[in-house]
């Protein structure tokens, strides 16, 4: 294939280099082709670092296949290494070291929710002890690391438990692997070249590390953007670490500026918006697709304005809206969507966990499925809100032998372990139980969406929490105007939540979105925080909002309601307040 002259560059250069990638640039092709050209060398060697399990994943499909496409042979083992920072780490480190059992990251997270029990009633402090957990467990020198008291405590029970599970975890392997590496304890990795991708996200002990190799004599190409730094809580360097090996190695800087993705109109005014920022390395941008792009704001009266209206939009507008993302800051903010969507009957997928996930929203639609196959389960996930034992809950669910056919026609078997409060609880439900499914079997018009309604009603009266309350009802609400039966209305759900490749909208947030790209993309919830809270760092709520909008291939609006987030000003996006009027612009 023909790569610009920028590309071919970056691809022929040896010795130390930082590739600029601008969004849409490219960066992979040209990383893939730079690769093949260092192993055509017999010779030479290639490490390839990646922050993810699918980007390495990724890298090697691509390369496996520009192999087999040009004729060439796979690429020995030896000669090539694609992995994650964690992964090549975990090599590197018990290469020289003795070997030692590993948590892997599930592990890890139940060792730290542990640890973080005395402070979970506090959510916010628990977000905020998490953000310090990661500072210190990543920290070069960590005895010199400041720590609230509750964040100390949080550490000082994860580690307790971690030497009591006699294993070592992630964060202390790559640790070790870099500060051993740094010093010579171990070393380099035995490869003549590193390359490593999405630059902008090290933290300062993959710094240390990729520096150890680059003193060592290993040629080391960096591949990053820092306009699209966006993980600082994972405490990512961004700029400063970039600019740092460049001004340690005397690396080569060439620049990827061609976009080959989003509308002149769209990346103008995404650069627009970055360039506030006073920490960035300077680029010069251009969109190769020319002009043709749309992009504005729209100003709704509320959230739930906003969700019905996205979603009357899309159902207006289908031939605009065939391959398109909502990114938001927070998964909170796409439930409400979710469930706009739905109520419409409108396709789409959610990365991440659905509303339908949501615990009671599943026991919700749980007992549903009972009704219809007779399933323990669902019957037995309602039995909690009747404040019974674990022991009678268990006896009963142990009763059914599997079905909970005979309980759905109210027929109780006694239990040893209920009180004559449990029983009378539990036998009204089975009476409630078999109301329901005989109304689902009567055939008469309009019992499918009174079975629906009456069982969020239901499983809503015996909550505490009142939002927990309007989740189940706005739940039953939106299945209660599906058509067909429970069945088909709860298949629709489920089909909503899997991933599919041919889903017409993508639901997910702003971070996951790095990376990827869209024909049209709606960006909701951009309103101005009322404490200030997600403005203490107008930097990275820059680069965040930037990310968003370079998603955007031909079509970007972004919405808020009451007062606008400082970006949308900030990138001059043109308001609008008429809905109609937005319908014209997306469809024309």
């Amino acid at each position: 294939m023909a790569f610009t002259p920028t590309q071919q560059e970056a691809i022929d250069h040896d010795g130390n280099l930082m590739i600029v990638a601008g969004p849409g640039s490219g960066k992979t092709t040209t990383s893939v082709a730079k690769a093949r050209r260092i192993l055509s060398d017999p010779r030479r060697s290639l490490i390839m670092v990646t922050f993810t399990k699918e980007g390495a994943e990724e890298m090697r499909k691509r390369l496996e296949k520009a192999q087999l496409d040009a004729g060439q042979p796979p690429i020995a083992k030896h000669r090539l290494r694609v992995g994650t920072f964690h992964s090549i780490a975990l090599q590197h480190l018990f290469e020289h070291r003795k070997h030692e059992k590993v948590l892997g990251p599930a592990q890890q997270g139940i060792l730290l929710k542990e640890a973080l029990t005395p402070f979970s009633s506090d959510l916010d402090l628990v977000k905020d002890i998490r953000k310090e957990f990661e500072s210190f467990m990543y920290a070069i020198d960590r005895d010199a690391h400041e720590m609230s008291d509750p964040a100390a405590k949080v550490v000082n029970r994860y580690l307790e438990r971690l030497r009591a599970s006699r294993a070592t975890d992630l964060y202390t392997v790559m640790r070790d692997c870099a500060l051993f590496a740094d010093n010579g304890t171990i070393p380099p990795m035995n490869y003549t070249d590193m390359l490593v991708d999405e630059g902008q996200d090290t933290d300062e002990l993959q710094k240390v590390w990729i520096f150890a190799h680059a003193r060592a004599g290993i040629n080391v190409t960096i591949v990053g953007d820092d306009d699209q730094s966006i993980y600082e809580w994972r405490q990512a360097l961004g700029y400063s670490g970039m600019k740092s090996f460049m001004d340690t190695f005397g690396a080569k800087r060439i620049e990827l500026g061609d976009n080959f993705r989003c509308r002149e109109e769209i990346l103008t005014h995404a650069v627009m918006l970055v360039q506030n920022n006073k920490n960035r390395l300077i680029k010069h941008l251009v969109a190769q697709r020319g002009a043709g792009g749309k992009i504005a704001s729209y100003h709704t009266a509320s959230t739930e304005t906003q969700c019905d209206e996205l979603a009357e939009l899309i159902s207006r507008t289908p031939n605009s809206h065939t391959n398109v993302a909502v990114l938001a800051r927070t998964n909170r903010s796409l439930n409400d969507l979710e469930m706009s969507l739905t109520e419409r009957e409108i396709s789409y997928i959610r990365l991440g966990k659905s509303i339908w996930d949501d615990a009671w929203v599943a026991t919700y639609l749980s007992l549903l499925q009972s009704l219809v196959d007779a399933s323990p389960v669902g019957v037995f996930g309602c039995l909690g809100t009747l404040g019974l034992d674990d022991a009678v809950k268990t006896e009963l669910l142990q009763s059914m032998r599997g079905s909970a056919d005979e309980f759905l026609e109210a027929r109780v078997p006694d239990l040893e372990n209920a009180t004559a409060t449990d029983a009378s609880l539990i036998k009204e439900f089975a009476k409630a139980c078999k109301y329901w499914r005989d109304q689902l079997r009567s055939q008469t018009g309009g019992s499918v969406n009174e079975v629906v309604l009456d069982v969020g009603e239901w499983l809503s009266s015996k909550q505490r929490s009142r939002r927990t309350k309007e989740l189940i009802k706005r739940a039953a609400s939106i299945l209660g105007k599906l058509k067909g039966t429970i069945s088909s209305r709860l298949s629709f759900i489920a089909r909503n939540k899997k991933s599919s490749e041919t889903a017409p909208i993508t639901l997910m947030t702003m971070h996951a979105s790095k990376g990827m790209e869209f024909e049209t993309v709606h960006v909701i919830d951009a309103n101005k925080p009322e404490d200030g809270s997600d403005l203490v760092n107008t930097e990275a709520e820059r680069r965040l909002m930037y990310v968003a909008l370079t998603r955007a291939k031909n079509r970007c609006f972004v919405w808020y309601s009451g007062e606008p987030h400082p970006t949308i000003p900030e990138a001059q996006l043109r308001v609008l307040h008429e809905f109609e009027k937005l319908v014209e612009i997306v469809d024309s």
